[in-house]
């Protein structure tokens, strides 16, 4: 079949195609794009999830520290009120006669750089001396509530009480006066003993610090309110956390179950604890660091997604430190929305392998639908013994490219005594004559001609773009090329062929049409079997022998 008359069943086949393929596109991207909603949905599930655990512990924590606060401010009542209680013994002692001797819940007083003793008058003269002793017997009245105050839950602070006059700390643990000491020192006025002065504190609300101790990695949480009495400022109190202390609090207001590690820093975002919870032994980047500082500058919430590492990071109201909570990717598959994450991921490769397998089986059928079809109209157009085009084929085929040639010629074929070679040497013989000049007559015309089998020895072959004289030369070739190559049989003989052949050009009778060329032609191949056979006839009474 000729290029052009492929291309009239490849073209729709292609388009056949072309949409398939488009649909098939549009499918995959239409189902993609849900599934990838699917997926925000999750991850903004799976983000208010650990902003809603983050939260639980924040909760947590301020909850307990209000807690703390209040038991301050209860005690900084109780403190004040023992003050004015006129029963005081008459004379000083030295503040290490306070303890009654029972050795249950001591008070320790630590000294600073002043003198250790207050009953020298020249230390304390006057109203200050007397002042001092009412804070040392009021500290020892309400020492008992001290491990109240303190608490021996989860979150173990020791409460003491920082002098201004008198320039002492006094608590119930000697270890955390002693850490007091090097922190506070209320005489050079350093630390966050000055926080509680009424010029930084007019309100005289409570505060919390961090103090790092002196030549040492530890630190204090301190949660304080300032004392007052009578209008005047004239001590902190306080509670002090230690590292182990606030870790082990961290550590248990965690949910339950959790899959992330979590960790307390302080404003400056330097850490406060270690890491508790599921550690993953992730290190915060001084990246992520910055990140997190830009964000609690305008939110009190926030999460960084940095690679597989999910981070929920929020403050601490009322206490100057940020929680901050890691998850890794290995951590996340091994919660709710890491499985839903991991189900989601696996149904789109099953519709995404489901797709691609529909999509091969429906263009293979395609194709071979198309192949079916092409080979049908193959067999339709075509004569199943020579390959050549049939009548419905030639004719189907000329029409087709003769209006665009003004003009063409047509060599009407017929092979001479057929019937005779059928009659005598049988119709396989006669078959292969058949082939056997197919093949003859396609090597003596061009690429460009068309040859068809409009009978049963009768050949019909379209020249495009000629005139007669070289249908002649054309007709002449096809002619030598039959009778100069037998068709050999079984015992080795040499069967001839020849053929009579007529010609007519569109050039002779521009107004006629294809069919009518064609009868001209046909006319002038009678009249060469008429004339004896083995011809080439172009005019009813001019034939010219080979």
């Amino acid at each position: 079949m000729s290029t052009s008359l492929a291309n009239r069943f490849r073209l729709p086949m292609a388009k056949t195609l072309r949409v398939i393929h488009l649909v098939f596109i549009f499918v995959f991207v239409l189902n993609t794009v849900l599934f990838w909603q699917q997926g925000q949905l999750f991850s903004h599930g799976y983000r208010t999830s650990h902003l809603s655990h983050l939260e639980s512990v924040i909760t947590r924590i301020e909850s307990k520290a209000q807690y703390k606060i209040d038991n301050l401010r209860y005690l900084k009542r109780i403190f004040v009120e023992s003050m004015d209680d006129p029963l005081f013994p008459g004379a000083a002692i030295v503040p290490s006669e306070i303890d009654d001797g029972s050795g249950n819940n001591r008070l320790w007083v630590g000294d600073l750089p002043l003198p250790n003793v207050i009953t020298e008058d020249s230390a304390f003269p006057g109203q200050e001396a007397f002042e001092v002793r009412q804070e040392l017997y009021a500290l020892r009245k309400i020492q008992s509530l001290f491990p109240l105050a303190s608490g021996a839950n989860e979150l173990t602070a020791d409460l003491y009480y920082i002098s201004r006059e008198g320039e002492f700390i006094v608590s119930l643990s000697q270890e955390v006066n002693s850490l007091l000491i090097s922190s506070y020192n209320p005489h050079e006025k350093q630390g966050s003993f000055v926080l509680a002065s009424p010029l930084l504190n007019p309100q005289r609300e409570p505060f919390w610090t961090r103090q790092n101790i002196a030549q040492s990695n530890d630190t204090l949480i301190n949660g304080a309110i300032p004392v007052d009495y009578r209008g005047n400022w004239i001590g902190l109190l306080g509670i002090a956390f230690n590292n182990d202390s606030v870790q082990k609090f961290l550590a248990s207001s965690l949910p339950e179950g959790t899959q992330s590690a979590y960790q307390l820093y302080d404003e400056q975002l330097k850490p406060l604890t270690g890491v508790v919870g599921d550690i993953n032994h992730f290190q915060l980047s001084a990246k992520q660091l910055s990140t997190i500082r830009q964000t609690l500058e305008v939110s009190s919430r926030g999460t960084i997604r940095d690679g597989t590492v999910f981070i929920t990071f929020g403050k601490v109201v009322g206490t100057q430190s940020v929680v901050v909570s890691t998850q890794t990717l290995s951590q996340g598959l091994h919660e709710g929305f890491g499985r839903f994450s991991i189900l989601l991921v696996v149904m789109w490769v099953i519709f995404v392998l489901f797709l691609w397998g529909s999509h091969k089986v429906i263009c293979r059928l395609v194709r071979n639908m198309g192949s079916l079809q092409r080979e049908m109209q193959h067999h339709a157009l075509h004569d199943d013994l020579t390959g050549a085009l049939n009548r419905r084929g030639f004719f189907a085929r000329t029409s087709q490219i003769s209006p665009n040639y003004v003009d063409y010629t047509i060599v009407q074929l017929d092979l001479d005594h057929f019937k005779r070679v059928n009659d005598v040497y049988g119709h396989l013989v006669g078959d292969n004559m058949l082939v056997h000049a197919t093949g003859r007559i396609q090597r003596a015309i061009r690429n460009q001609d068309i040859l068809g089998r409009i009978g049963g020895e009768e050949f019909c072959i379209y020249l495009p773009n000629s005139d007669l004289k070289a249908g002649i030369m054309v007709a002449t070739r096809i002619k030598w090329e039959l009778e100069s190559s037998g068709l050999m049989l079984e015992d080795g003989s040499l069967l001839p062929i020849t053929a009579s052949l007529g010609i007519a050009s569109h050039s002779e009778y521009p107004e006629n049409s294809l069919d009518q060329i064609q009868a001209l032609a046909d006319m002038r191949m009678y009249t060469a079997k008429e004339r004896g056979r083995n011809q080439v006839c172009w005019q009813y009474d001019d034939v010219i022998q080979a």
